[in-house]
């Protein structure tokens, strides 16, 4: 899954990573890794935060079986692509490698 907050900070993870999607005050904030080791922050339109989690949280399983996804776009911002409607750009990406 990749985001790009349009300021050169921009990550990639398997989809297999993904171990939670938590929405509230307007943010969703989706949880890769053990321990929940990257976080991912995505902003939404004021009060859709639980709307954007569920969509998200659909599309990704609907993807998450396919072999043929190579890359899924989940928020861009350089480019204004965003995976589902509600989505208003990627707040912060927070990876820790160790």
């Amino acid at each position: 899954m990749y985001f790009d907050n349009g300021n050169e900070d921009v990550a990639s993870f398997p989809i297999e990573t993904l171990t939670m999607i938590e929405g509230g005050n307007d943010v969703v904030n989706l949880y890769f890794g053990n321990a929940q080791q990257h976080i991912v922050v995505l902003a939404c339109a004021n009060g859709d935060s639980d709307v954007v989690a569920r969509a998200l949280s659909v599309a990704i399983s609907l993807r998450k079986d396919s072999r043929k996804i190579k890359m899924l776009t989940i928020a861009d911002d350089t480019l204004s692509t965003y995976l589902v409607t509600g989505i208003t750009g990627v707040t912060s990406i927070t990876a820790d490698p160790a």
